[in-house]
């Protein structure tokens, strides 16, 4: 019996990584710019909810980078970062948006409650995705002077 190993990202994965992080980009600019929860929707909600394994795969890989770019806002900022995220959210974007963020907010809070969103992601929907873009244009109004290249400069990408 061999074990299986897990293959090394290669520049195919490196390319799509990096597409999907200009989509969050983007998405979080124009939810800034645009004060709605459609941008998040428009270009996120398309990679929830597939059912191949391709599909998944995708998924999984839109979900991690939005964690881990929610995890570097809250290492950036320090404190307790979820009420007055929502609040903004609710106050921007609408109370069902806050309500749905609130479930998908664990990476603003620690790494053990960022692992438990992805209990969420079915009863979420299409909105799994973009309740975190909502939470990182929230970030960014509040503590970067609603300049999305603060983001990009605290999860090392330039733009």
């Amino acid at each position: 019996m061999t074990k299986s190993r897990v293959k090394a990202p290669g520049p195919a994965e490196d390319a799509i990584a990096e597409r999907i992080s200009e989509l969050i980009l983007d998405a979080v600019t124009h939810t800034l710019s645009e004060r709605s929860p459609e941008p998040g929707r428009r270009y996120l909600s398309a990679f929830s909810g597939g059912f191949t394994d391709e599909q998944r795969a995708t998924e999984l890989m839109v979900t991690l980078i939005l964690v881990r770019w929610l995890s570097a806002a809250r290492d950036e900022v320090g404190g307790d970062l979820v009420e007055a995220v929502l609040t903004w959210i609710e106050q921007e974007l609408g109370k069902r948006c806050a309500l749905r963020a609130r479930y998908t907010s664990g990476p603003l809070v620690d790494e053990d409650s960022a692992a438990q969103i992805i209990r969420y992601r079915e009863g979420l929907g299409p909105d799994f995705l973009p309740s975190m873009v909502w939470q990182l244009a929230a970030v960014v109004a509040l503590h970067g002077d609603g300049d999305p290249r603060w983001l990009a400069e605290r999860v090392g990408r330039s733009s």
